[in-house]
């Protein structure tokens, strides 16, 4: 991750998510919240870091992998994934099995160095994950494990997540209120983005404290131009 991008992750979780949502309006640019129904695990956690990107399809079978072939694709997967990333998975919207669990949260957290998972289908091992303090997003719940069910079928791909377009490397940002995802495409500029929202909670900021004093509102409008 360069050193820019860390920056504008820095301040992205100095923020929050609406504040970007709403610049983001007005540039016109109306496409990228996540859809409604995504949950926190943990409560006020404010994650923004680039988009590590999973596929995985609803593919049943009879027959279990071997521990052997489980180890393969573990290594494949986590010799992929850098630090201070946020990994992304598109199930297909499957919620007969677990995409995500203890162990991947585990490895991503403690070998990886990656900063959380937003995942679009079901989780598992829901009280031990809280217990490592890694944060996840997602749709559903399950006990039913993947194997036999769940196949990955890639990784650094652009997929949809939330019924957003999602390329590696775009800035994931996520918090209680939910999920956006900044194109690092070119098609945005990032800095003006960031410094608008900043300035947006500052102003909301400002209004939100004369409000709570009794100033009419009509006298905080005119005086901030914004509610």
């Amino acid at each position: 991750m360069t050193e820019q991008i860390m920056e504008w992750c820095s301040r992205l979780e100095k923020i929050f998510v609406p504040a970007v949502a709403d610049v983001l309006d007005v540039m016109g640019i109306r496409d990228q919240c996540l859809r409604a129904g995504f949950w926190p695990l943990l409560p006020d956690v404010t994650v923004a870091a680039p988009a590590f990107t999973v596929r995985e399809v609803y593919a049943p079978t009879k027959e279990f992998r071997s521990e052997e072939e489980k180890l393969r694709i573990f290594a494949e997967f986590f010799d992929a994934l850098q630090e201070d990333m946020i990994v992304v998975v598109d199930t297909g919207g499957c919620f007969e099995a677990a995409a995500w669990g203890e162990l991947m949260s585990t490895i991503t957290k403690y070998t990886c160095s990656s900063k959380a998972a937003i995942v679009d289908g079901a989780i598992r091992d829901v009280t031990r994950t809280k217990e490592l303090d890694f944060p996840v997003w997602y749709v559903n719940r399950t006990p039913a494990d993947s194997d036999g069910r769940l196949q990955l079928l890639d990784f650094n791909k652009p997929i949809r997540c939330g019924g957003v377009l999602i390329r590696p490397g775009d800035l994931i940002f996520a918090d209680d209120d939910g999920i956006l995802s900044i194109p690092m495409d070119g098609s945005v500029d990032i800095e003006a983005l960031i410094s608008q929202a900043e300035e947006f909670v500052d102003l909301e900021n400002k209004t939100r404290a004369e409000l709570r004093e009794g100033i009419p509102i009509i006298d905080v409008f005119n005086k901030y131009g914004r509610l």
